[in-house]
């Protein structure tokens, strides 16, 4: 492959798969019912969420309608989110006065003004104290609510809030008088916020729910939603408090209801079918201009792949697109390599809800072996390298019966495992902990052997049990990289316990149980790290 494009993660302006349809109908809500409301747009990573609410926008045409666009996460080191809101919607609204007429434009260079004095207002009074060079400021909101009412009769304090409230009904008063009727503010990349963040964004859009005239268009995953709002409430838990009553008293009822307080017409993308994956193959390649022998290989080469990749049977359009550029991208990298290898070792890399990855990490030589007696109807294979990997899930044991996984018998697996990990985002403590995992299970059953022999000298037990000792402190310093983990920190220890019980005159069935309880552990140990791998796992961008 010579010349080749990379597919770029941005919405789709033709998005397939029924988005137009859905798109023309919330639209329709939007410019026909009384804007004071908003919707959410609900969706997982990279299910398509940017790419309706583009859609919707391009769908409102109404010369009364101002759209604008707020990134959120652009501006999370902002100390009080609703500051760079508004300011983005004075921006916009001093953008859009240049194509009205003169009459209209003043009015609403005027109501720009005065959302101008509320963002400064807001940026002093929502600060009690600032540094100025090396100095403090403390700063009066008093003085803040003042500025908003310079050249009017003397009034008494009111609240910062109230006088902002006030000062934006006037705005947009204004505006309606201009001939602008409502302003849609679409609120995207909230899933790119850290939840709390992403919890005052939308706690920043509540100043606007009583004035008419403002449409919020919210594209978030309702589990980031969710965290949010349980990290909010266990903040505030008090000490005599038991969790029990917390969860059935506040936090439960709280991620309930928030979601329906705030957004008054809720959509849940539908999860995308495998049968609409060629679908959406054609729209990403029309998109992504993708033409000549790339667009052929991918057809033929790269799609009977993209069936494995669907978990549960369900396809996330942005994991599509990152599966095919990292394939493209090694084979313009490494052009030597065997295309169909190179994609069923991304396969295992991507399908990490497979745990065959983690075989491939740590015994990267013993696995292709497995793999061909597996794929010869030897159906213990890989339960006998790996125990821990159990029984099969449906979808793992048709992809290794398939033709695509034949490529995986290839005894150097090693080429096509550092050039897949060098394109895919994967985190570096994972192969050493992987690898790690497996010297402690070799190592562990090493001890029945040694014991069922007359008499083992204590050195020889003492060094199998300084070994492990050595690999569990090994795992532990490594895991460290990918967080804190309680549990995991709790099996590492129970580990070193059974060591400390490790000793030369074990008899064979005490071995046996040793060894039982031991490989018990370090099982537990790797559904540990598989947990802290997924959590870390992925990326957060439109698509």
């Amino acid at each position: 492959m010579e010349k080749a494009r990379i597919l770029l993660d941005t919405p789709a302006e033709s998005p397939a798969l029924g988005f137009d349809r859905t798109a023309i109908a919330l639209a329709t809500l939007i410019e026909e019912s009384e804007p004071r409301f908003a919707v959410g747009i609900f969706g997982g990573w990279g299910s398509g969420k940017t790419t309706l609410m583009d859609a919707i926008r391009r769908e409102l045409n109404r010369t009364d309608t101002l759209k604008v666009v707020f990134n959120a996460w652009r501006y999370e080191r902002e100390l009080h989110l609703i500051v760079p809101l508004l300011d983005t919607i004075r921006g916009d609204l001093l953008s859009y006065a240049q194509s009205r007429p003169t009459g209209a434009r003043e009015k609403i260079v005027n109501a720009a003004v005065k959302i101008g004095q509320v963002v400064r207002a807001l940026v002093s009074g929502l600060s009690a104290e600032v540094t100025v060079g090396v100095a403090k400021v403390s700063l009066d909101a008093g003085k803040s609510v003042d500025a908003l009412q310079q050249g009017t009769e003397p009034a008494p304090p009111r609240s910062l809030y109230y006088s902002c409230f006030e000062q934006l009904r006037t705005a947009f008063e204004e505006l309606r008088e201009a001939g602008v009727e409502r302003i849609v503010v679409f609120v995207d990349d909230l899933d790119r916020c850290l939840p709390q963040n992403a919890l005052a964004v939308i706690e920043s859009m509540k100043l606007f729910f009583d004035l008419i005239g403002f449409v919020f268009v919210v594209g978030i995953d309702q589990v980031v939603l969710e965290q949010a709002v349980r990290e909010r409430i266990s903040g505030t838990i008090h000490a005599h408090e038991s969790p029990a009553a917390v969860a059935s008293r506040r936090v439960r009822l709280a991620e309930r209801e928030y979601v329906k307080k705030i957004f008054q017409v809720p959509y849940e993308l539908p999860p995308m079918a495998a049968e609409q994956l060629d679908e959406l193959l054609e729209s990403i390649y029309r998109a992504g201009q993708i033409q000549g022998d790339q667009l052929e290989d991918l057809r033929r080469t790269v799609r009977p792949y993209l069936t494995h990749v669907a978990v549960e049977g369900q396809i996330n359009p942005r994991e599509v697109k990152r599966f095919l550029n990292a394939y493209t991208l090694q084979m313009l990298v490494r052009p030597q390599l065997d295309p169909s290898t190179v994609l069923a070792v991304q396969t295992l890399v991507f399908r990490d809800d497979w745990a065959l990855y983690e075989i491939l990490r740590a015994d990267t030589d013993a696995l292709p072996e497995a793999i061909k007696l597996y794929r010869g109807n030897q159906s213990s294979a890989l339960v006998d390298l790996w125990p821990e990997i159990g029984t099969l899930p449906a979808d793992l044991a048709r992809f290794l019966r398939s033709p695509e996984a034949a490529p995986l018998e290839n005894t150097n697996l090693r080429a096509y495992l550092t050039s897949v990990e060098a394109t895919v985002p994967t985190e570096r403590w994972v192969g050493r902990a992987y690898g790690l995992v497996a010297r402690l299970r070799r190592t562990t059953r090493s001890v029945a052997t040694l014991l069922s022999h007359q008499s083992p000298g204590p050195n020889h037990v003492e060094r199998i049990g300084r070994d492990l000792a050595t690999l569990v402190g090994e795992l532990d310093t490594t895991v460290k990289e990918a967080g804190d983990s309680e549990r995991l920190r709790e099996r590492l220890s129970a580990l070193n316990e059974q060591i400390r019980q490790l000793h030369g005159g074990m008899s064979p069935e005490a071995a046996s149980n040793w060894t039982a309880q031991v490989e018990s552990i370090i099982a537990d140990t790797q559904r540990e790290l598989r947990l802290l791998r997924s959590a870390s796992f992925g990326s957060q961008a439109p698509v």
